[in-house]
């Protein structure tokens, strides 16, 4: 049985070398919890970036596979962030962080928001910086965040979910099978095109009918991708600018906790 496409796009333009690709209060409300991705690609310039701003209730799940960019975080982490590492940050009731790109690089790579679930939109921010040579692989897919035959991320995802980083050869084929619980799958192409029936773009975002049935996938010439799966999110979303969370409650609370945080950084002068 053939599993039919629910959406596709090829976004909006966000920020200049930025495509908006999924939005909390569109797609993203399809495919929570995954439920915002920005796809960046172009040429930075002197002083592209992100200044400081916070989040709440999602954990932000930044992947380069070219360039990169220096980030800095309210919960302490600062690292050099380059081309293939993985920078995930789990808001949880609050934090704030800035980055700014590597400039005359030529910069390809997403930021995905995740919801979180009640337990964890709460509890206090962690970071994880996890370097390329640590992602666990095999000859056609790296396992970015959840399990996969055998391949276990680095990072504990927050809910019941997967997220790969797939390339296909020229003339290659392969097939992602969905964990029994899994009833969301998505996909989008950053390299090459997929053919063979599912004929996807670089730069497009396919978005399949709710199901579990196994996917084939082909490329004539060769494709990268990345692909998520999960178990829909069974919260409501309460958004606010760039927190969300699954109440107004625990809105509210982080909030506060976002406030705290910016006196904070204010006193150390971070925010200059």
């Amino acid at each position: 049985m053939k599993r039919a496409i629910k959406h596709r796009t090829m976004g909006r333009g966000h920020h200049g070398m930025i495509t908006n690709l999924v939005g909390p209060s569109g797609i993203g409300n399809d495919i929570k919890p995954f439920v915002f991705l920005d796809y960046i690609h172009g040429v930075p310039p002197q002083g592209a970036g992100f200044g400081w701003h916070p989040h709440s209730g999602i954990a932000t799940f930044t992947y380069y596979i070219e360039g990169g960019s220096d980030l800095e975080e309210s919960t302490g982490n600062k690292v050099s962030f380059r081309a293939g590492d993985i920078e995930y940050l789990q808001a949880g009731s609050g934090a704030w962080h800035k980055g700014m790109l590597l400039k005359d690089q030529p910069t390809l790579g997403f930021q995905l928001w995740i919801a979180l679930p009640p337990k964890l939109e709460t509890a206090d921010a962690k970071s994880i910086y996890v370097t390329n040579d640590k992602i666990l692989s095999n000859d056609q897919f790296k396992v970015l965040l959840g399990e996969y035959e055998g391949i276990k991320s680095k990072i504990d995802p927050p809910n019941d979910m997967n997220y790969l980083d797939v390339s296909l050869g020229p003339d290659e084929k392969w097939t992602y099978t969905p964990p029994k619980t899994h009833d969301l799958l998505w996909l989008v192409v950053y390299k090459g095109a997929l053919n063979g029936g599912l004929e996807v773009p670089v730069g497009e975002l396919i978005v399949f009918e709710e199901g579990n049935q196994p996917i084939e996938f082909s490329s004539d010439e060769g494709a990268s991708f990345l692909l998520g799966s999960a178990k829909k999110f069974a919260h409501d979303l309460v958004l606010e600018r760039s927190s969300i969370h699954t109440s107004i409650a625990n809105l509210k609370l982080s909030e506060n906790k976002i406030k705290e945080i910016y006196s904070e950084l204010f006193r150390k002068s971070l925010l200059e």
